[in-house]
């Protein structure tokens, strides 16, 4: 299945532990598993991916270090992944190779930043959609993602020091969209409250929400005001807030094998978590067939 307009999803944070990867990899699988073609992109040198997709590390001339190169040529370094269960994703990994690609991005102009946007214009990704998994830190990978992207989700964890950044993360996308004459400008589709534990009071409190009694289902917190809540302030600030994800030791299980939690555990309620982004992203890609 194809598209006439590729996704280039950048999945951001300026705080580490937020479920990027965990979200990265959910996501692939949701949408290949529909038919689409999906590339996952790792710009971080920390190299997390692989536990999640089940691989080695990657040496550096089958990493993106070599995609970053200036003397690439096209041919990158694909492995396909879950190939038991569907044809349809693979990954580009990152790891510590990514560390020299770093210090030549510092050193250099900033049009340096365009380097993955770059390559994907000179020899184009023949995926539907492309996931860029970035690390917590915003330089200089961030940039190069956001250079490169289409569309941008925001993973917040519920807690204080994460939701204060949240004015300061949109501050700066908007510099570095400024600063890197991005046009169009990628549209951030939304922030999602991930990691969310609703047996802690802070969670519950920053977020309004709380389980109901007898059903487990997720409502409205009574006693604590909208205009106090996390999703309230991401309005506030002019984007959408996506449902909460769980916090879920079954992420970590299935990851122990190398598989996204829909294959290790089918129908678990977790995975189901991510449902309305992945409706969101089914939504943009029928849009542009």
């Amino acid at each position: 299945m194809r598209v006439k307009k590729q996704i280039r999803l950048a999945i951001q944070s300026n705080a580490g532990g937020s479920g990027k990867t965990t979200m990265a990899v959910h996501l692939a699988y949701a949408i290949g598993v529909k038919g689409y073609k999906v590339t996952v992109i790792e710009l971080d040198q920390s190299g997390s991916l692989k536990r999640f997709v089940g691989l080695e590390p990657a040496p550096p001339h089958k990493s993106m270090a070599k995609v970053l190169e200036k003397e690439f040529d096209g041919n990158y370094p694909f492995v396909s992944i879950w190939t038991d269960h569907l044809k349809t994703v693979n990954v580009l990994q990152g790891g510590a190779s990514l560390e020299g690609s770093i210090q030549a991005i510092i050193s250099t102009l900033a049009s340096k930043y365009h380097v993955l946007a770059h390559c994907l214009e000179d020899y184009p990704i023949a995926s539907d959609l492309i996931i860029l998994d970035t690390p917590a830190s915003l330089e200089p990978m961030g940039k190069v993602a956001l250079a490169a992207a289409t569309h941008v989700l925001i993973p917040i964890k519920p807690e204080f020091k994460d939701t204060d950044g949240a004015a300061e993360l949109i501050r700066w996308y908007n510099n570095t969209v400024k600063e890197l004459r991005l046009k169009p400008k990628p549209e951030i589709i939304g922030f999602v409250p991930t990691r969310v534990d609703l047996d802690f009071g802070p969670h519950k409190n920053i977020l309004g929400v709380e389980r109901e009694k007898g059903t487990g289902k997720v409502i409205r917190k009574k006693n604590v005001p909208e205009e106090e809540t996390l999703p309230y302030y991401i309005q506030v600030l002019g984007y959408d807030c996506f449902p909460i994800v769980r916090e879920s030791s079954e992420y970590i299980n299935a990851s122990g094998y190398g598989l996204p939690l829909q294959i290790h555990r089918p129908g678990n309620n977790a995975a189901k978590d991510l449902n309305p982004i992945v409706n969101r992203l089914l939504k943009t890609l029928r849009e542009s067939i």
